[in-house]
């Protein structure tokens, strides 16, 4: 019942944006592509589904991954429906002793993934942005830094 409540859902964003478009309105493309920058990792159709049920959504998670973070969903939160691949492991035997396990996707799901502002808790932590000055330890940075593979930028703060 609710993949179908998920698909009804994405099919109902898509045909207002097509409705939008076709009237020469922009704005709902630009807010689907905007949360498709924010939402990379998702495929078009989740995004769909994040952007039409929580517009304003810049970081979501699962309730459980809420939970590693240091942050639990606040009391009566709604989640946002999104369709989740359903992972089986199915275990070959090819004439060996042990059987070779692999996992694949045997369909979908409906799961519930919840935005940061319907969170409290420990803030999350910022990656990839130093304030300061390095002063005597920036070619040492610099050389570490290259050592692992990292693209180091410097911006001067005015």
């Amino acid at each position: 019942m609710k993949v179908e409540q998920a698909k009804q859902i994405a099919s109902n964003a898509i045909e207002q944006l097509r409705r939008a478009l076709e009237a020469g309105h922009s704005e709902r493309l630009k807010g689907y592509l905007a949360a498709m920058a924010r939402f990379r990792r998702y495929s078009w159709g989740n995004v769909i589904l994040i952007a039409s049920q929580k517009p304003n959504a810049t970081h979501v998670a699962g309730f459980h991954a809420w939970h590693k973070l240091g942050r639990f969903v606040k009391k009566g939160g709604k989640g946002i429906l999104i369709l989740a691949p359903i992972i089986r492991k199915k275990a070959k035997n090819n004439g060996e002793s042990e059987p070779d396990e692999s996992s694949a996707a045997v369909g979908f799901g409906a799961a519930y993934v919840f935005d940061i502002s319907q969170t409290d808790g420990q803030p999350l932590p910022e990656i990839g942005s130093v304030s300061g000055d390095p002063r005597e330890y920036r070619e040492r940075l610099a050389t570490f830094i290259a050592e692992q593979g990292i693209a180091l930028e410097y911006s001067v703060a005015l």
